[in-house]
């Protein structure tokens, strides 16, 4: 085999894996929307206590002058999708960079 077939291979098999694990994700759900119901509880056990509160609606994002709305939403989609919603953005405001790290900054993002 050459190394282009290999790495074909590897894909193909990385997704069926990642199908496979994000199919069994939400068939779980599925099926415990459609169990039996369950009998009530006798009077000696206590209920299970009650799911905490939901987070209170999120304000916006304080943002800096001369940030585009578009970066804005980049950035909260990202948190958003990173962070399986748990995550709020609170600020978004530019890096205060020293020379030396704005060259570094250049000098490592140059390629792209």
């Amino acid at each position: 085999m050459d190394t282009n077939t290999i790495m074909i291979l590897v894909i193909l098999a990385a997704l069926l894996i990642a199908f496979v694990v994000l199919r069994g994700r939400g068939s779980s759900k599925a099926r415990s929307d459609f169990s039996a119901p369950t009998a009530p509880l006798p009077e000696s056990m206590p209920a299970a206590p009650a799911a905490p509160a939901a987070p209170a609606a999120a304000s916006a994002p304080q943002v800096e002058a001369g940030i585009p709305p578009e970066v804005v939403a980049a950035i909260t989609a990202a948190i958003y999708a990173m962070g399986s919603g748990r995550y709020v953005l609170k600020a978004v405001r530019r890096a205060d960079r020293s020379v030396w790290a704005q060259a570094g900054a250049a000098d490592v993002t140059a390629p792209f």
